[in-house]
């Protein structure tokens, strides 16, 4: 696999803009959004502190993972994406969007991928022999093990139709290979060229 060839990609809420997770505000922000879509009745977990608690949670641990393998992070928290489309995530959002940005463009130190969703990845209780449990990559070490190994399972799921694996819990599965860009130069830039169009 050429990095040449390679894109991530970055669904979002067309309405709320590019390269904002909800961990990259403050804990208090964060907190008002999702009790506000709890309330209209556009998210399903009814849960928001305990969500919260595990996404900064899991954003700590990912960074920590990444300084340990000697990436150069520029922000504690990361915006996600996927290598590679994944259109089943479109079903997270009412109104989806996509941003695809050649993995050329990106300082390799500022960018960490798992391979499967990090939720899955670092939860002990899942870990197998495979080599790519409670670890993170760089770029090319990604596309390397992808070359040997292949991309995880396919799973079928969709938020809006409610339609989840029937063998286990949706976040227990890999389902893709997850990026986490560090840096904000060019998410700056395709956020422009995005709010420009």
């Amino acid at each position: 696999m050429n990095i040449d060839e390679v894109y991530l990609f970055h669904y979002f809420e067309r309405g709320f803009g590019p390269f904002m997770p909800l961990t990259a505000l403050p804990k208090r922000k964060a907190r008002k959004i999702l009790l506000a879509r709890k309330a209209a009745g556009k998210i399903g977990n009814p849960d928001v502190e305990g969500f919260l608690k595990k996404r900064y949670a899991a954003n700590k641990r990912l960074y920590d993972a990444f300084m340990e393998h000697g990436g150069r992070p520029k922000k504690r928290n990361p915006v996600y994406f996927f290598l590679g489309e994944h259109r089943q995530w479109e079903s997270a959002y009412e109104n989806p969007a996509v941003v695809k940005i050649p993995l050329r463009e990106f300082d390799p130190l500022t960018v960490s991928f798992t391979y499967g969703d990090s939720f899955a990845v670092f939860n002990p209780a899942l870990f197998g022999e495979e080599e790519y449990w409670n670890r993170v990559y760089f770029a090319d070490e990604m596309l390397e093990l992808i070359e040997r190994i292949g991309f995880p399972t396919h799973v079928d799921y969709d938020f809006k139709r409610g339609i989840y694996p029937k063998d286990k819990h949706i976040n227990h599965h890999l389902k893709y290979v997850e990026a986490h860009v560090w840096a904000d130069e060019v998410l700056d830039r395709y956020r422009s060229i995005w709010l420009s169009c």
